[in-house]
């Protein structure tokens, strides 16, 4: 963990010298103008906000790690063009529309049948791969009688029978209530007998249901695209172009063998059914004293996972200790060593993250706040308040993350790092605030994934 011991006895600032007056009085007693730091947007603080539907062969958590094709896609473009990129997760189709007409996300991943009214009037980009339905039964199911095929909601494309498949007979009902995963679930356990659904989805799915087999190919082959915004004409380009060479190296074949080949060593000797209920090993004892605190365990799991990929007895930078790397300061403070295991370890760092917490009290969005806790837990309080002090100088949003953590950045500069505000000194918050973004990012889908 990087320069948690400035958790304690420093930065120890009044949030109430955030008022107007107070930045009126700092402004005094310089005698000069404030004026609003100017920072490089393009190359350090421009995010790509992504929105990703939940979907099994794009996005999944696996022994706590987030994977995926898309994900993976996403990860080679931001290195690609040199920018971050922030993935939220969304949980179905209904919160993808409305966000299509909001604006707010450079990127959205999900997909609309052509019939949708929808489907012309959006920005796409080229394909990025290419699907087909498939037809998907339930060994304990009754399939010899005729039954209805059932079709998820969020499946992307038309789908056909050929003239001599035996089920073109058979009745087909679109089912607006349940995902793919879900109907997965039910035929592995005798509820419906057939459902249709994308064919990258069910190579995904079917290792961890030992009742579900493909019968047949249902349709059409269909393009993979995502959803650009449209007032991005050049970063729409960049997309473009690089989705167009990316598609021609071995890495993007190496991709399409990890995640949809039947052959994949991933899909047939990693994926087992027992490892989908769990983000680790840990998960009882995480959820045992984020339950105490108050925490959602899955924002613990997340700092952990962060932290040591949940490898216990890990000595890091520092001598950080454990799964959740305390500091030695941190661990006297509490009351424990390093003999105390990793019991001792999960409740020493949930205490602490609930000490961080109550320091930005005065954050009411509590995802917000979330954000403030995940980058204090790495750098020490103190440093998160200098930000939130500059913030205030310069008359922005101190409580706003998006705002402080701009400020954050800024203390790798002598200009700010020097400032009279400044209590903890220099900090490479460039650091910080990918952690925290990264924390949150996969919160997130432990949120999607585990709910």
């Amino acid at each position: 963990m990087f320069l948690i011991a400035f958790s304690f006895g420093v930065g120890l600032f009044s949030i109430t010298s955030f008022s107007t007056s107070s930045k009126l009085e700092l402004t005094s007693q310089n005698n000069t103008e404030v004026k609003i730091p100017m920072i490089d947007t393009e190359n350090d603080t421009d995010v790509i906000h992504v929105l990703l539907l939940f979907h099994a062969a794009d996005y999944f958590v696996y022994k706590g790690v987030p994977i995926g094709f898309q994900y993976e896609l996403l990860r080679e473009l931001e290195k690609e063009l040199g920018r971050s990129i922030e993935i939220n997760i969304g949980n179905n189709q209904k919160q993808m529309l409305k966000e299509i007409h909001n604006n707010c996300y450079e990127i959205i991943i999900t997909e609309f049948t052509p019939s949708r009214f929808i489907f012309p009037y959006l920005t796409h980009s080229i394909p990025h791969s290419y699907s087909h339905p498939v037809l998907v039964s339930g060994n304990k199911s009754d399939t010899v009688s005729v039954q209805p095929v059932l079709v998820s909601v969020d499946f992307p494309a038309m789908f056909s029978f050929e003239h001599e498949s035996s089920f073109c007979k058979y009745p087909v009902q679109r089912c607006n209530n349940f995902s793919t995963e879900e109907l997965f679930e039910m035929a592995d356990n005798g509820e419906i007998p057939y459902l249709i659904c994308d064919y990258y989805q069910a190579i995904t799915l079917i290792p961890f249901y030992s009742n579900i087999q493909i019968l047949e190919k249902a349709g059409s082959q269909f393009e993979r695209r995502w959803i650009l915004n449209r007032k991005n004409v050049q970063l729409n380009d960049d997309i473009n172009r690089w989705l167009l060479d990316f598609k021609k190296t071995r890495k993007y074949n190496w991709l399409l063998r990890k995640y949809f080949s039947q052959e994949s060593t991933l899909i047939n000797t990693s994926f087992a059914k027992k490892n989908i209920n769990d983000i680790s090993q840990f998960d009882p004892l995480i959820k045992k004293y984020a339950q105490l605190y108050n925490f959602d365990w899955r924002f613990v799991a997340s700092i952990i996972c962060q932290e040591t990929k949940f490898t216990p007895a890990l000595t890091g930078r520092g001598g950080s200790f454990g799964l959740m790397q305390l500091m030695p300061v941190t661990m006297d403070y509490y009351g424990i060593s390093e003999d105390d295991g990793e019991d001792a370890n999960i409740r020493v760092g949930v205490q602490h993250l609930n000490s961080l917490r109550k320091a930005f009290d005065e954050i009411e969005n509590e995802e917000e706040k979330l954000y403030f806790v995940a980058a204090a837990y790495n750098a020490g309080r103190g440093h998160i308040f200098d930000a939130q002090r500059l913030c205030a100088k310069y008359e922005e949003d101190y409580k706003k993350w998006k705002d402080v953590a701009k400020y954050l950045k800024l203390k790798s500069q002598r200009e700010y790092a020097t400032d009279p505000l400044v209590k903890s000194g220099y900090l490479p918050g460039a650091q910080t605030v990918r952690y925290a973004q990264h924390v949150m990012e996969r919160y997130n889908g432990y949120k999607a994934a585990y709910p």
